[in-house]
C-alpha cells in the first residue's frame, strides 16, 4: 500500500505538501483560464454582467439560476471585460476545490489519502474545465463539498456555530445553482446515515431547510422563471446514451465535437482521463475492505453524499435533467474516494494514473475547443455598413452581442421563423432582437445579409435574388455574406 507518498516521505509534512499541490493546480488554471474563447452559455454571463446591476438582476430573474455566481463575477467584469475577468470566480472556486477534497480522503483514510485526492483533483480534467467554464456550476460544486466536510464536522462534534457554519454555505451553495438543493438532500441523508441519531438528524435537517428558505425572497422576485417549468428542455431523454455520456463526463469534462482539429485524438485521450479515473475508483472499492470501519463508515458517507446524482437519475424519468454539468454540482464528493484508491496503490502504479490523467487536461487546455465567434468580428466591424443585416444563430447571437462594435451590434439580429426557446438565453437579449424576416431596408438598398452560425446549420430563409457571395469557417462557426443579383 502507497502509505506515505512523496510530498511527506521528504519531509515536507501534510500541510506544506498540499499547499504545493495546490500552487501548481492554481498555475495550471491560471496559464489556461483565458485560453478558450467564450463558448455556448458562458456568452450570457459576459453579456448579463456587462450591464448596471439592476438590470443584471433582472436578466436572471428572467432566465433559470439563482443570482449569487453573478452577483460575485460582477466586480471583476467590470474591471475587465476579458476572458480571464468573466472565469476568475470558477477558477477561485477550483482552486479551492483541491484542498476541501484532500480534507474529505484524510478523514477517510489518512494524510496519504488527503493528498493524492488533491493531486487528482488538481490534474483531473473535469475539474480543470470547470475552472475555466464561466458559469455557476463550478462555484457551486466547490460549496456543496465544503456543505459536506461542514456537515460531516458537525454531526461528528454538534455545536452552534458547526451548525451555522454549515448552513451559510449550504444557503451559499442554495443561492448558486437551484441544483445545489439536491446535492443537499443527498449530503443530508449521508449524515443521517453516518450518526444515526435524533438529535444529529434533526439539526441537519433543520439547518438544510433554514439555508434552503433563504431562496424565498429571490424566488418572489424572479418569479418569472417559473413559467420555464411546464415548457420544453435541452436535455435530452433518459437513455443509456445519456447516462454513459454523463458518467464519463465525470472524468472528462465536457464532449468534443469530432470535427475539430486533433478532434479524435482528444477524445482518445479522454477515454484514457476515464479509464484513469474509474482505476481510481475500482482501487478504493478494492481497499474497501482493508479499511478500519471507521474509515468505511466515512467512505460510504462519502459516497451517500454524492447520491444527488442518483436523485436525479431518477426524477428524468418523467422530466430529463440529468446532464453533466447539473451533476458536476453533486457528485465531487467522488473524488476523496479517488484519493483513497490512489494512496492504496503503489507509488509508480498512482503516478501512472495520475499522469493518464495530466495529459488529456494539458491536451484540452491547449486545443481550442469552444467555437472562434470572437475571430469574426474584425470582418464584421470593418464591412457591415447601414442597410446590411448581420443575422446570427442563438449559438453565436450573445457572443457578438457582447464584443462586437456599435455598427454591427445596430444590425444585428437572430432571423427565426419561430422565436428560440428562453434556454438559448433570451433574456439577455434586448427588445427587437429576434425578427422574422429581412427588414425592408435592407432589400430596398441591396444590403447583404452577414449570416453567422455553425458550420452545418440550414441557411436562413432569404428574399428572393439572394445568393451566396462568398463564405470563410473558423473552429465551429462560419460567417457566409449573401447579396442580390447583379
Amino acid at each position: 500500500m502507497n502509505d506515505r507518498p512523496a510530498g511527506l516521505r521528504n519531509g515536507l509534512g501534510y500541510g506544506r505538501a498540499l499547499a504545493l499541490i495546490t500552487a501548481g493546480g492554481a498555475f495550471l488554471r491560471f496559464a489556461i483560464i483565458a485560453r478558450q474563447p467564450l463558448g455556448y452559455d458562458e456568452d450570457f454571463t459576459a453579456v448579463v454582467l456587462h450591464n448596471p446591476l439592476d438590470r443584471i438582476l433582472d436578466m436572471i430573474g428572467r432566465d433559470s439560476a439563482p443570482p449569487l455566481f453573478y452577483l460575485l463575477a460582477w466586480l471583476p467584469a467590470h474591471l475587465d471585460a476579458s476572458p480571464w475577468a468573466l472565469r476568475l470566480v470558477p477558477a477561485l472556486a477550483g482552486i479551492a476545490l483541491i484542498p476541501l477534497v484532500a480534507a474529505l480522503a484524510r478523514r477517510i483514510s489518512g494524510e496519504a489519502a488527503g493528498l493524492w485526492a488533491a493531486v487528482f483533483v488538481a490534474a483531473l480534467p473535469t475539474s480543470v474545465m470547470l475552472s475555466e467554464f464561466a458559469r455557476m456550476y463550478g462555484l457551486a460544486g466547490a460549496l456543496t463539498v465544503a456543505a459536506t466536510l461542514l456537515l460531516w464536522r458537525a454531526a461528528d462534534d454538534p455545536t452552534p456555530g458547526r451548525w451555522a457554519a454549515y448552513a451559510v454555505v449550504a444557503a451559499a451553495a442554495a443561492w448558486t445553482e437551484y441544483f445545489a438543493i439536491v446535492a443537499l438532500a443527498g449530503i443530508v441523508l449521508a449524515g443521517i446515515w453516518l450518526r444515526p441519531s435524533r438529535r444529529i438528524a434533526a439539526a441537519a435537517i433543520l439547518a438544510t431547510a433554514v439555508a434552503v428558505l433563504t431562496l424565498a425572497p429571490w424566488l418572489l422576485y424572479a418569479r418569472a422563471q417559473f413559467e420555464h417549468a411546464g415548457g420544453g428542455f435541452w436535455v435530452p431523454p433518459l437513455s443509456p446514451t445519456t447516462v454513459g455520456g454523463t458518467l464519463g463526463q465525470l472524468f472528462t469534462g465536457p464532449p468534443v465535437d469530432s470535427g475539430l482539429p486533433f478532434g479524435p485524438g482528444l477524445i482518445a485521450l479522454q477515454c484514457v482521463a476515464v479509464a484513469a479515473g474509474c482505476a481510481a475508483l475500482a482501487a478504493a472499492a478494492v481497499a474497501w475492505r482493508r479499511l478500519p470501519p471507521e474509515s468505511r463508515r466515512a467512505a460510504v458517507f462519502c459516497l451517500l453524499a454524492s447520491g444527488g446524482v442518483l436523485i436525479l437519475a431518477v426524477a428524468s424519468i418523467w422530466r430529463p435533467l440529468l446532464e453533466a454539468r447539473y451533476a458536476a454540482v453533486m457528485w465531487l464528493p467522488l473524488f476523496a474516494l479517488a484519493g483513497v484508491g490512489l494512496a492504496a496503490l503503489p507509488s509508480r502504479m498512482a503516478a501512472a494514473l495520475v499522469v493518464a490523467l495530466a495529459v488529456p487536461t494539458l491536451a484540452l487546455s491547449v486545443a481550442i475547443t469552444h467555437p472562434e465567434t470572437s475571430s469574426l468580428i474584425p470582418e464584421l466591424d470593418s464591412r457591415v455598413s447601414d442597410h446590411d443585416l448581420v443575422d446570427a444563430s442563438t449559438s453565436h447571437y450573445l457572443v457578438l452581442l457582447d464584443e462586437a462594435g456599435p455598427r454591427t451590434q445596430s444590425r444585428l439580429h437572430v432571423l427565426v421563423a419561430d422565436d428560440p426557446p428562453w434556454f438559448d438565453g433570451t433574456a439577455a437579449y434586448p427588445p427587437g432582437a429576434v425578427i422574422h424576416a429581412v427588414p425592408g431596408d435592407v432589400t430596398a438598398n441591396a444590403g447583404r445579409v452577414f449570416w453567422v452560425a455553425d458550420p452545418d446549420a440550414t441557411p436562413p430563409l432569404l428574399p428572393a435574388g439572394y445568393h451566396s457571395l462568398e463564405s470563410r469557417c473558423a473552429i465551429r462557426v462560419c460567417l457566409t455574406i449573401y447579396g442580390p443579383n447583379g
